[in-house]
């Protein structure tokens, strides 16, 4: 351990995280030369060469995946350590990454950046929308939070409800459906858009469906909520959606909001807020979890 230079292993964490040698000297404040020599002497100290250069970015050796745990769990306690038992965000300067599905950074972002830009100036925000596991984010701490319904996650996680919400129909004023009762049958003899940030045509709609003896034609898939609000403003296509981005739609855009005739299944009407255990006093983490509270709150009325 005398012969290891502790900053060596804080670009090693960087590098876990970000998978890119630009990015991850960016985040700890070198240079890219120096990054690099920083990297090629922890692999000459280790004897593995931890990470290869693939057109993906930076692929993590398996025994540098063995050590990521360790050695971000290592590091976190140090900085909890460092940062002691108070945190002050007027004037604290660090950033936070949350991990969320597009909806809640339309939905929750703006009314979180909006609290951040007045209690704490110098925090600033990143939301990613994983392509990997969630869990796998937060193993990492490449994410601090993360947001979505995941009640049951594994021990290692806390996950906490933020607020419940059923799902609702959106389209545009003009739509034939607008002013008529959401019958099970006008709803399946529509065509639909279906938001979807993987290649997947089908969600729980289709489902219920199904177990009904009914289908839908969805004739339009996209990934983000943002892009499908272009799409239903000039379509007749309708949209099942949580109903805080139907209320966003409906009070931002002037679209007409209905009740879906399918009850939302339970899995679907939790939003929630997961963190790694061991963050769980880490008070920078507790400050951003009461300030995503008081969002839920808003966000679930």
């Amino acid at each position: 351990m005398r012969s290891l230079d502790l900053n060596l292993l804080v670009a090693f964490d960087a590098l876990m995280r970000e998978r890119n040698v630009t990015r991850a000297a960016r985040a700890i404040g070198l240079s890219q030369p120096a990054f690099s020599n920083a990297l090629t002497r922890l692999r000459e100290r280790l004897g593995d060469e931890l990470f290869i250069r693939t057109p993906d970015g930076m692929r993590p050796t398996a025994w540098a995946l063995e050590l990521s745990g360790p050695i971000t769990t290592a590091l976190s306690d140090i900085q909890t350590a460092l940062d002691g038992a108070s945190f002050d965000p007027a004037n604290a300067t660090r950033l936070f990454t949350i991990a969320a599905p597009d909806y809640a950074t339309i939905t929750l972002f703006p009314k979180l950046l909006h609290r951040i830009s007045k209690e704490a100036p110098g925090i600033t925000l990143q939301a990613i929308t994983p392509s990997l596991h969630y869990g796998e984010y937060l193993d990492s701490q490449r994410a601090d939070v993360a947001l979505l319904a995941w009640p049951d996650s594994p021990e290692r996680f806390v996950s906490e409800p933020l607020f419940t919400e059923d799902w609702v129909c959106a389209m545009r004023l003009g739509h034939p459906m607008v002013g008529k009762k959401p019958t099970l049958d006008r709803y399946a003899s529509v065509d639909h858009l279906l938001v979807s940030s993987t290649d997947a045509r089908r969600n729980w709609v289709d489902e219920a469906l199904a177990e009904r003896g009914c289908t839908r034609r969805v004739t339009c898939t996209m990934p983000t909520y943002g892009g499908a609000a272009l799409i239903l403003e000039t379509t007749d296509l309708v949209i099942t959606c949580p109903g805080s981005v139907g209320r966003l739609f409906g009070n931002r855009l002037g679209m007409s909001v209905s009740s879906c005739p399918l009850e939302t299944p339970k899995s679907m009407r939790s939003f929630h807020m997961v963190w790694h255990a061991r963050l769980g006093n880490h008070p920078a983490q507790k400050w951003l979890r009461d300030l995503l509270r008081e969002v839920g709150r808003e966000i679930g009325k």
